[in-house]
């Protein structure tokens, strides 16, 4: 564990990191993973934040096109998405929403791209998902969202929102990290 940390905490820059044979509790999936870590997640909120303030209503329409969701759907999505973000990028904790206060409280930070959870004391590992490249397929359970979710989704994608890309991995639930040259083998 000292040689993980170590090696995370000599990292002066953003860092990309794979993450092998990650096997994904939910859907049992195994995949290789490509992360960017030691990015702020707090520039990628405050660059959300002005595409959503920026999103016209030709944009609206264009994501309605070609998603097939209504424009009125996609102004509520819209409307709610820059609520959330504005109240996220909040430096007072009891600001922000539900999610957000909960995401914080469950972790200790022990480097910015190693977390704790204080519930159950894994280590995680967080940063910006860059690629994926599944191994076995899991079973994936059928999705189903409401318009609005679907709206927000649509948004996201054609807006090409960086927050939503952030995931927070389970350091035991993989075999080995490649970090900056190092090989570093989870037992």
């Amino acid at each position: 564990m000292k040689i993980l940390i170590r090696k995370f905490e000599s990292l002066k820059s953003a860092t990309f990191i794979s993450i092998n044979n990650y096997l994904a509790t939910s859907s049992g999936e195994i995949a290789n993973h490509v992360i960017n870590v030691n990015i702020s997640i707090e520039n990628a909120k405050k660059a959300d934040l002005q595409k959503l303030q920026n999103c016209t209503d030709a944009d609206l329409k264009t994501i309605s096109e070609i998603s097939k969701i209504a424009v009125d759907v996609l102004k509520i999505s819209l409307s709610e998405m820059t609520e959330s973000a504005t109240k996220n990028l909040s430096a007072k904790l009891e600001d922000r929403t539900a999610q957000s206060q909960a995401q914080t409280d469950a972790y200790i930070s022990l480097t910015p791209a190693i977390k704790l959870n204080k519930t159950n004391m894994s280590i995680y590992i967080f940063g910006q998902a860059i690629s994926k490249n599944v191994l076995l397929p899991g079973t994936y359970k059928p999705v189903k969202s409401s318009d609005k979710t679907l709206g927000k989704n649509a948004i996201k994608k054609q807006l090409d929102l960086r927050s939503d890309k952030f995931r927070t991995f389970i350091l035991g639930n993989a075999d080995m990290l490649k970090v900056d040259g190092t090989t570093i083998f989870i037992v």
